[in-house]
């Protein structure tokens, strides 16, 4: 068994648990006063949150609801906790939008063995950000903007940056972001709005058009418009189901398309990539940058389509595979070997391009590539908090099973252990050992 530093034995023992109706149980010395949250502020003692180290995530609005965590977030701290044990550090989770200004403590949870158990504490100096929708979280407390102020005053340092999320969080600025990097690397894409010209004019360039929620949506409301010498068959993705209709033309796909993206969502247009086949899917490649306070490493996968998809994301029945092992059957052992290598190259270039343009802030990146029918490599998505690998997406360290091991051990074990390295090596730039 390859050793990661992370004992897999303590994930075995007890199912997890969450909820805030848990009662108290002991927690560990060393972190100051930690109390449930309904007996009221902790008193605040100087230097009692150097041994904690934040998890930003969204948390329910009521103490009453039960906590939700995806498999992703749960393996993530799980493993980080874990990691951090030996160094006398413990994983604070607690939800950016429930700091306060004028309160010296912020309600969360610790992870013990499994179960998430309520306390307060003040917010660390070092945090990790694993929110989705940051902005929108974080408006609905103290204020995105004040935010900002205040943890900055506070000498409160958070990575990934609110910042940065907000910025990868759109699409068409993702697009541009890439663009100063590599002209040619993102498929040309435009705001969407909804126009006949702007539609009929990326239906003429390419045979396939895709239409996305501009923000990320885990692959759900994604819009497909497909030229067929029978007229435009238009495909959306959503929760798993597509929706298929097939109209006679450009006014009738426009008519369709409107329907289809009613609402308040904002979308953006984006030249499709005829990806090159594997059996009767398309695939993808996910590549995870990691970055362990040191340097980074990359973690892959390749996700393939449910047969007839055009959407390869696992939330829409993708399933994965080794990304080595599907390079050589496609395309021979070397043709896939050159491919793995321009995948590695492209991956550490637009890494470096983001890291120095945001130094020393980053532990994570998630980039979605493709690769088109002339063998182009081509980038889709950046994820500044993606889903982990394989079955990381689907199952716990509580819930998986002995088949699961293996994966866990080459993508899962290693991604958790690089996070708690990096998080652990801001505590010493940060002062808070």
């Amino acid at each position: 068994m390859i050793d990661h530093g992370v004992s897999t034995r303590a994930f075995a023992e007890s199912p997890p648990r969450t909820g805030a109706g848990e009662a108290d149980t002991p927690l560990s010395a060393g972190l100051g006063v930690l109390r449930h949250p309904c007996e009221g502020p902790a008193p605040v003692h100087r230097g009692e949150n150097t041994s904690l180290i934040g998890f930003q995530v969204k948390l329910p609005a009521s103490a009453a609801e039960p906590l939700k965590f995806t498999p992703s977030v749960v393996n993530r701290i799980a493993m980080i906790d874990a990691e951090l044990g030996p160094s006398g550090h413990r994983l604070f989770i607690y939800s950016p939008g429930q700091v306060r200004a004028d309160r010296a403590t912020v309600p969360g949870y610790l992870h013990e063995a499994g179960r998430f158990l309520p306390v307060t504490a003040p917010v660390p100096k070092v945090n990790g950000n694993w929110t989705r929708r940051t902005r929108r979280v974080i408006d609905g407390g103290m204020g995105y903007h004040e935010f900002q102020r205040w943890a900055e005053d506070q000498g409160v340092a958070i990575y990934v940056p609110p910042a940065l999320c907000d910025l990868l969080a759109n699409k068409h600025d993702t697009y541009r972001l890439v663009y100063a990097y590599n002209a040619t690397l993102h498929p040309h894409c435009e705001v969407c709005d909804l126009s006949t010209e702007q539609l009929e004019r990326f239906i003429e360039s390419g045979r396939l058009t895709f239409v996305k929620p501009r923000r990320g949506s885990r692959g759900n409301r994604i819009v497909v418009i497909e030229r067929t010498p029978a007229g435009f068959a238009i495909s959306q993705y959503d929760r798993g189901e597509r929706r298929h209709r097939l109209t006679g033309s450009i006014k009738d796909a426009r008519k369709c398309l409107v329907e289809l993206t009613r609402g308040r969502i904002k979308y953006v247009m984006e030249h499709g990539i005829e990806t090159m086949p594997f059996g009767g899917s398309t695939f993808d490649v996910r590549v995870i940058m990691v970055n362990d306070g040191r340097s980074w490493r990359w973690l892959h996968e390749a996700r393939l389509s449910k047969p007839g998809s055009h959407v390869s994301n696992v939330a829409q029945g993708g399933e994965s595979v080794p990304t080595d092992e599907l390079m050589f059957e496609l395309l021979g052992t070397e043709r896939g070997l050159h491919m793995m290598r321009e995948i590695r190259s492209e991956s550490f270039g637009l890494v470096g391009h983001l890291d120095r343009r945001f130094p020393g802030s980053l532990h994570e990146l998630a980039f979605d590539f493709a690769i088109d029918r002339e063998g182009r490599l081509k980038l889709l998505e950046i994820n500044t908090k993606p889903g982990l690998s394989s079955v990381g997406f689907d199952f716990t360290v509580w819930n998986k099973r002995p088949e699961h091991e293996p994966i866990f051990e080459r993508w899962v074990y290693p991604h958790g252990k690089s996070l708690a390295r990096f998080l652990l090596s801001k505590t010493v730039v940060q002062g808070a050992s």
